[in-house]
């Protein structure tokens, strides 16, 4: 029986819908093909998973011939964020063609080579009074951090590529969002104040499948976060509980993915013939580090369905610590307790000296 919207969001429930949707045997990735789990077999061949969900989920990128520009177009200090800011000029390529955006960027003082985070952004990276994107948190720790909003790449209308002749496996916004946070990559790589190797992409929401989608591409993401991502991001489709289903996504959506994934799955995910699910994806990232969060009210996206996809994946990770995932109280959103969930994580991988946001809270604080 499908439960009401009302009963979901009953916090008693939770306990009891987290266990039931995760049900899966204590089994080693080996074993997994073998496991009666209700669940499709996770794909192990990584580049088989990223060919799969190219042609039938996300898009097939076509080859990008011209040449790619980045340029830092203007230098200032923040004395109140004790940073250096870095306005970042690139193009990159979407379904529409070339677009020019900007990067805005963050580097604290005092700190050489410091890991990176970069935030796929709902608003414009030059605000700096952004809850979601709380910069004086990110830089307490000696990280550096970059934004840059997602519709100066391509507009979030559904009906933005309608213009265009898309073939079944045509790319879509998402995995051009996901180009640009790479085009940014292309940048920090080459920037003498990052730390090459701990670079991170951290995304919420639509943005938070983009950065799955993004880290499991592209190897010089050292951690890919995924923040209440739900539907087609760290949410299996078969332990959803009331929350978005295929058929909706892709009709309210249809620009976000290829015209494959409406045209195969619509439905499947709904009667359990769905022959894949969100667990090969999320495989795709390790060994690198994959953290993902989840609002325990937050049940369009489905806690307990993120919850699974995590645990379902985490088992290709050799370290297992290596695949972090939290739930926090409240709605659909990034805030503070996420951040910090996610500093933290870094900070127990070594990414910085501090390794508790309680530390960090006391640097901020001059204690």
């Amino acid at each position: 029986m499908k439960r009401s919207r009302q009963q979901c969001l009953s916090g008693r429930l939770l306990a009891v819908m987290l266990v039931a949707a995760l049900a899966v045997p204590s089994v080693s990735a080996a074993e997994w093909y073998d496991a009666k789990t209700g669940v499709p077999p996770i794909e192990l061949d990584r580049a088989k998973a990223l060919r799969f969900f190219a042609e039938n989920v996300y898009g097939v990128r076509p080859e990008w011939k011209s040449e790619r520009h980045a340029e830092v177009v203007k230098t200032e200090h923040v004395d109140e964020l004790s940073a250096t800011r870095k306005v970042i000029r690139l193009n990159t390529l979407t379904p529409l063609g070339e677009k020019t955006f900007e990067a805005v960027g963050y580097f604290p003082d005092g700190v050489k080579r410091a890991p990176v985070f970069v935030y796929l952004s709902f608003r414009a990276a030059t605000e700096t009074k952004n809850s979601r994107w709380p910069l004086k948190l990110i830089l307490a720790r000696g990280a550096a951090t970059v934004a840059f909003c997602y519709e100066d790449v391509v507009k979030d209308d559904a009906k933005v590529l309608d213009g265009i002749e898309r073939a079944d496996n045509a790319w879509g916004a998402i995995s051009a969002w996901s180009l640009a946070a790479s085009r940014v990559i292309d940048y920090l790589v080459t920037d003498g104040d990052v730390d090459p190797a701990k670079i991170a992409v951290v995304g919420h929401s639509r943005l938070g499948k983009t950065a799955i989608w993004t880290g499991a591409n592209d190897e010089r993401v050292a951690m890919t976060v995924s923040n209440d991502s739900g539907c087609f991001g760290a949410r299996l489709h078969a332990r959803n509980i009331c929350g978005e289903t295929i058929d909706r996504i892709t009709a309210v959506f249809p620009h976000w993915f290829a015209p494959n994934a409406r045209k195969l799955y619509k439905g499947m995910d709904e009667n359990g013939t769905l022959p894949f699910d969100q667990h090969s994806l999320l495989a795709a990232v390790a060994p690198r580090l994959l953290a993902v969060g989840s609002a325990a009210d937050d049940w369009w996206a489905c806690p307990s369905g993120e919850m699974a996809g995590w645990e379902y994946a985490r088992h290709v990770w050799k370290d297992q610590t290596s695949a972090d995932y939290h739930v926090r109280p409240g709605k659909h959103d990034i805030n503070s307790v996420d951040w910090n969930a996610y500093l933290d994580f870094a900070a127990r991988k070594g990414w910085f000296g501090e390794t508790t946001s309680e530390a960090s809270t006391s640097k901020q604080e001059g204690k």
